[in-house]
């Protein structure tokens, strides 16, 4: 079978703001270089997908 599995990679960034809606609002208008991101990811959904080339389906761990 095949999947696509979806990667959720977590990050944060020090924002100056009057209230937590503001800080919010200047976050969500960053561009990713803003952001201090975690070397760690997490898999968090996977679906049944057979759409990408053959080439692209990865059958092995990198590493245990």
């Amino acid at each position: 079978m095949k999947y696509c599995v979806t990667i959720v990679r977590t990050g944060c960034m020090f924002i100056e703001a009057e209230n937590e809606a503001e800080a919010m609002g200047i976050a969500n208008h960053q561009t990713t270089d803003a952001v201090n991101w975690s070397d760690d990811w997490e898999a968090t959904d996977c679906m049944e997908d057979d759409s990408a080339l053959d080439g692209m389906y990865i059958k092995e761990k990198a590493f245990d």
